[in-house]
C-alpha cells in the first residue's frame, strides 16, 4: 500500500495559500491534517475493491487518497475553484480517482455504494437530506461538528432530541463511530467533530404517507417542549382551521398518545400513528392535505 502523507499545520497553511483557497469562518471550513484520523475514518467504512464511494468536499485530498486505496471509484464534488485546482495536481497519480467541479448542493451525485466524507459545517443539515434523499447507499460514514452529530443520535426525551432527529431518523439509523479533536484542523475550529454512520432503516414503523408524516413534523415541533396537544391546536389554527381538529385527531390515535406528552419524548412509533390518523382525517375530508386540497 503507497504511503499516505499527513499534511501538518503549517503545511496545510502553505498549501491554501499556494491555490489562493481562504477558509470561510462562516462556512466552517476546516482541514483535516491528520492522517491517522482520515485512515481511522475510511477503515469504518469497510470499503472493498468492489465498491464506489462519494466524497463531498474533497478539501486538500487527505480522506481522498486512503479512499482510493480502498475502493474501485471516487467520485470528489468539490465547489472551489481553489482546491479543484489543488485536488488534480495532488491527486494526479491515482486513475481511480474522479473529481467534480460544482455545489453538493446543485449537481446532481453519481451513484455510489457508501458516502465517506467531513462535511462542509455549514450545509450539514441541507446535504445530508440530500444525501439521504438521492444516494441509495449502503452507508454514509460522515463528520459533523459535534453538536450536529448529538442531536442526530439524540433519543426521544433528551434535550437534543428535535424535529432534525427525527427527520434523519425516520429514514436511517444513526450510530457513532468516533470523536475527532477541533486540534486535528486547520484552522482550529470552536468545536471538536463526531463520524457518525447512516444506514438505510429497514424495520418499521413507516407512515402510510411519507408526505403527511413530514408535514405533521414540520407543522408541530418549532417548540420540542410543548405538549402534543397544544402544539396541535397551534398548528391547525394557524393553518385557519377548527383548533378543536387536534382532540379529534388525538381520539383517532387512542391509547397511544394522551395530548399532555411533550413533543420531545415522542417516539417514533407515536408520530406515525399520528400521521396515518392524519391521513384518515384528510380521506373524511375533515382537513385539507399539505398541498391544500383533499388526497
Amino acid at each position: 500500500m503507497a504511503r499516505v502523507r499527513s499534511l501538518y499545520q503549517e503545511e496545510v497553511k502553505s498549501l491554501l495559500q499556494k491555490y489562493s483557497v481562504r477558509p470561510s469562518k462562516k462556512a466552517g471550513q476546516s482541514f483535516l491534517t491528520s492522517h491517522r484520523i482520515a485512515k481511522d475514518i475510511v477503515s469504518s467504512a469497510n470499503l472493498t475493491k468492489d465498491e464506489s464511494v462519494l466524497e463531498i468536499g474533497g478539501g486538500l485530498g487527505i480522506l481522498t487518497q486512503w479512499l482510493a486505496q480502498c475502493a474501485k471509484t471516487v467520485y470528489v464534488v468539490e465547489k472551489d475553484v481553489g482546491l479543484v485546482r489543488a485536488l488534480r495536481e495532488i491527486l494526479s497519480g491515482l486513475d481511480n480517482v474522479e473529481i467534480i467541479e460544482g455545489d453538493a448542493l446543485a449537481i446532481d451525485f453519481p451513484e455510489a455504494d457508501k458516502v465517506v466524507c467531513n462535511l462542509p459545517y455549514s450545509i450539514s443539515s441541507d446535504i445530508t437530506f440530500r444525501l439521504i434523499e438521492q444516494v441509495k447507499f449502503e452507508s454514509a460514514t460522515l463528520m459533523y461538528q459535534k453538536e450536529f452529530a448529538e442531536r442526530l443520535l439524540a433519543e426521544p426525551g433528551s434535550g437534543n432530541y428535535a424535529r432534525l432527529t427525527i427527520g434523519v431518523r425516520y429514514h436511517v439509523d444513526v450510530a457513532q463511530i468516533m470523536s475527532v479533536p477541533a486540534s486535528m484542523f486547520y484552522p482550529v475550529p470552536k468545536v471538536d467533530s463526531s463520524v457518525v454512520c447512516l444506514t438505510p432503516r429497514l424495520a418499521g414503523p413507516f407512515a402510510r404517507n411519507p408526505e403527511v408524516f413530514f408535514w405533521l413534523i414540520h407543522g408541530t415541533y418549532s417548540y420540542p417542549n410543548k405538549q402534543i396537544g397544544k402544539a396541535l391546536r397551534i398548528w391547525f389554527r394557524n393553518m385557519k382551521l377548527d383548533k378543536a381538529l387536534a382532540n379529534t385527531l388525538l381520539d383517532r390515535a387512542g391509547a397511544s398518545v394522551t395530548g399532555t406528552e411533550r413533543l420531545r419524548n415522542l417516539t417514533l412509533d407515536i408520530l406515525v400513528t399520528l400521521a396515518d390518523c392524519l391521513v384518515e382525517m384528510i380521506e373524511d375530508e375533515l382537513v385539507p392535505g399539505p398541498r391544500g386540497k383533499n388526497m
